[in-house]
């Protein structure tokens, strides 16, 4: 399931500005790693484009330049306020963090620009599991985009959906009972899907999920789901 297209609407729904932010950053991210894609996208922009010109001109609030500066200004006090890592004093324990923060920092840095950016500025990895780590990034309504890491030989539990789900592969490669799914490839998955997928051995699988609606767990964690209501 290579570069599992999208689809021409959802790209024009890119182009137009319709999209939601996570969708959004799953199209712009995935071009960056795919010709194919990047090529399906820039033709959707220019299709809207031509159709934009002989669009009448909307007359601008009165207000709007001032609230662009104040939009730039409030951006740029947020810059620096963060401090850098200072590891301490050369213990053994300071010295396996400097070293694991300093992986976790080239890992995000490897990323496409529009994840690496969102990332850095999270800057941290939740638990999800033995193995696993995940990143939230952005949410837009009932959408949700997170970064999930999976070290090699480790997976999510078993699982189906109440919604879509795309998940790009940034690094790495992941296997789920149906497919693989390599570096650039798009796995997808709908109400009809249930899947584990486990990054294949070597290297750490860093992947973009993308979902409209919850994941569905199966098994002991489905139990658990459905007696806790969530």
């Amino acid at each position: 399931m290579t570069n599992h297209p999208l689809g021409d609407e959802l790209y024009a729904a890119y182009a137009s500005g319709a999209l939601s932010g996570p969708m959004r950053l799953l199209i712009e991210a995935q071009a960056s790693v795919s010709q194919e894609i990047a090529r399906e996208r820039d033709a959707a922009e220019a299709v809207a484009g031509l159709m934009l010109e002989s669009v009448e001109p909307a007359p601008m609030r009165a207000s709007s330049l001032s609230e662009i500066f104040a939009v730039i200004e409030s951006e740029e006090a947020g810059i620096g306020e963060a401090s850098a890592f200072r590891p301490g004093a050369g213990d053994a324990a300071s010295s396996r963090a400097a070293r694991a923060a300093g992986q976790a920092l080239f890992e995000l840095l490897a990323l496409p620009e529009a994840v690496r950016d969102l990332a850095l500025e999270k800057g941290a990895w939740s638990f999800a599991g033995p193995g696993v780590r995940s990143m939230e990034l952005m949410r837009d309504g009932s959408a949700k985009a997170e970064l999930i890491r999976l070290e090699p030989g480790r997976g999510v539990p078993h699982h189906g959906h109440d919604g879509r789900e795309f998940t790009l592969v940034l690094t790495g490669a992941f296997h789920d009972g149906r497919d693989r799914y390599a570096t650039g490839e798009l796995c997808a998955a709908d109400p009809s899907t249930e899947h584990k997928p486990v990054a294949e051995a070597g290297e750490v699988c860093i992947a973009l999920a993308v979902t409209d609606g919850p994941l569905a767990f199966t098994g002991p964690l489905g139990w658990v789901q459905r007696a806790l209501g969530v």
